[in-house]
């Protein structure tokens, strides 16, 4: 520990000190209030003015990560565990339901102390889907989402993914899963046989998403659990941003959504927010939205093309203390209206060790 006695000068605020040193603020001033007086303490989010020095830990986390070049010799000491369910359903004309499934997850976050690396790991998975002949390919799904499984990131202030620190284990098993596992699952043989250009299709996928980091980040922020509680992890610092992924109805679709954020209540010990997305419509095209809705959508449903829209509505409580999250709910539909619609609710509670 590097520990240094910091004069302060009469253009500094906390924030500058803080990037001085490439540290957080509150780390700064929880560091400094631990080793100082009380006629020192730093109350608020400024430098009280009688206050003629800071103590500073000058050693932060990265530093630890430059001399010892492992994350695992960091202390994850803040532990939390969350268990998730996720209804998946499509359904035509606001009525027939052609497929529903529930996904039960439950994730172990360890976060290292004001800092924004977490250890995040998947320590329950199980799932119902109806119709039955779904199964195998949930149960495919599933082994993907087992290689990402435990991961070590830093993230961003946007609450996306900036770095991941056991890439190379990441790495190992996706080659060893290509290599291997996928030569002996039952799925994947009979798309080979039937299908090879679907099949190669899948590793060349694989590929892309484990084994370049950029892809690997996307891919994290795809699932809801990284998605919602990294963005929850802000507070009240998340700024607006945007949200882009591909039409699951319109095939190579590509669609952007505006998400802004507001706060639906606070109190001393916690903070509701809610985000809401508006749908880009800038660059679509509504011709030939309707050109594939009648090709492919309106033999079987019978009804013209109305209107598509995306909903995007995400609602989290955080503890203000730690920054993290409580309980959030998530409501994600893609829909042609009265016609056809994807949707996806998703629920995260935080139960106990």
């Amino acid at each position: 520990m590097k520990v240094i006695r910091y004069e302060i000068k009469e253009s500094d605020t906390l924030e500058s000190i803080a990037k001085k040193y490439e540290i957080e603020t509150e780390y700064l001033k929880a560091f400094h209030n631990s080793h100082s007086g009380i006629a020192s303490l730093i109350i608020g989010d400024k430098l009280p003015i009688q206050l003629s020095h800071v103590i500073i830990n000058a050693e932060s986390f990265k530093d630890v990560l430059h001399k010892n070049q492992n994350v695992k010799d960091l202390d994850f000491n803040l532990k939390s565990r969350y268990r998730c369910e996720q209804l998946n359903i499509s359904r035509v004309n606001n009525e027939v339901i052609t497929m529903s499934a529930n996904t039960y997850l439950e994730f172990l976050v360890q976060k290292v102390d004001h800092s924004p690396i977490f250890d995040i790991s998947v320590t329950d998975f199980t799932f119902s889907v109806d119709p039955v002949v779904f199964e195998k390919g949930f149960e495919f799904s599933h082994k993907f989402e087992k290689i990402k499984s435990p991961v070590i990131v830093e993230i961003l202030k946007s609450g996306k993914v900036d770095k991941v620190y056991n890439r190379d284990d990441i790495e190992k098993r996706w080659i060893h899963f290509r290599d291997f596992g996928l030569a002996n699952d039952d799925m994947f043989k009979q798309l080979s046989s039937q299908a090879p250009a679907q099949a190669k299709d899948v590793v060349d996928t694989g590929n892309k998403e484990f084994l370049k980091e950029e892809n690997f980040a996307g891919m994290l922020d795809k699932n809801l659990f990284y998605h919602i509680f990294f963005r929850a992890y802000q507070g009240a610092g998340l700024e607006d941003y945007t949200v882009h992924q591909f039409s699951q109805i319109f095939p190579n679709v590509e669609l952007s959504t505006d998400i802004v954020k507001s706060m639906v209540n606070e109190d001393e010990n916690s903070a509701t927010f809610r985000l809401v997305g508006t749908l880009n419509r800038k660059d679509l095209s509504e011709e030939g939205l309707k050109g594939m809705y009648d090709q492919i959508y309106k033999p079987t449903i019978k009804y013209s093309y109305s209107e598509f829209d995306f909903v995007y509505r995400i609602t989290y409580t955080i503890d203000k203390k730690s920054n993290f999250m409580t309980e959030g709910k998530a409501s994600i539909a893609e829909k042609v209206k009265n016609n056809f619609e994807i949707i996806t609710e998703y629920k995260i509670k935080k139960v106990e060790l």
